[in-house]
């Protein structure tokens, strides 16, 4: 159902006048700007965090550790010769405790900070998911995006993370089934992985962390 059309306050202000869960502090009405932007454009310093996490070649991440086995012919691990290494992440998530009625939002814009630790490109998609782990909505509505390789440094031991931030803008009508999302799923994958041997060893230590945050578009009446 379409919204009603009120006037729109500035997210930066609406925001900054938040006390506790999305409270709007009367004293801030009388700073309400003459003119109001047409987008919701990302502002850190009135962001919401969600949460962070960090994942990697482990069981806690889904990843299958039996693969870390040596193969009888080559005595590699596993995982080298598979066609794809998968790990997930977890970013706990309640739109409860952003805002009481969603019937008051126009727009979340979700941003996710992706730091990619492997010397290999992985693709990475976001999931919200319900309490059962069942799937309600894909983070970016294009598919997964994918995420350069880090810098080796010395011998592989550490590598720089490359950096990707992905913005996704979730409209009104797909806003109402995230009240069902207890969690945003991260899944990272990297496709037909190419393994200099010499880095093999610290592959077990390599990981990926994420950010995720998120900024309101509201509607009020007053």
């Amino acid at each position: 159902m379409k919204p009603k059309e009120h006037p729109i306050l500035k997210p930066s202000l609406i925001l900054s006048c938040l006390t506790g869960i999305l409270l709007l502090v009367v004293s801030c009405l009388k700073d309400m700007p003459e003119s109001v932007p047409q987008n919701l454009v990302w502002d850190p310093e009135v962001a919401i965090p969600l949460g962070t996490d960090q994942f990697g070649l482990d069981s806690e991440s889904g990843f299958d550790t039996t693969l870390f086995d040596p193969d009888t012919i080559t005595n590699l691990p596993g995982w080298v010769d598979e066609l794809e290494l998968v790990m997930e992440g977890r970013v706990e998530f309640d739109l409860s405790a952003l805002i009481a009625d969603t019937e008051d939002l126009n727009s979340i814009l979700f941003r996710v900070s992706i730091y990619n630790g492997f010397p290999n490109e992985v693709m990475a998609q976001g999931y919200f998911l319900d309490p059962s782990s069942n799937p309600i909505d894909s983070m970016f509505a294009g598919g997964a995006i994918p995420v350069p390789a880090g810098t080796v440094r010395g011998n592989g031991e550490t590598v720089d993370p490359a950096v990707v931030r992905k913005d996704a803008v979730f409209e009104h009508d797909r806003i109402g089934p995230l009240e069902d999302a207890s969690v945003i799923l991260l899944r990272a994958t990297i496709v037909n992985p190419e393994i200099d041997s010499s880095l093999i060893p610290y592959y077990p230590s390599y990981h990926i962390d994420v950010e995720a945050g998120a900024m309101l578009d509201l509607t009020m009446e007053f």
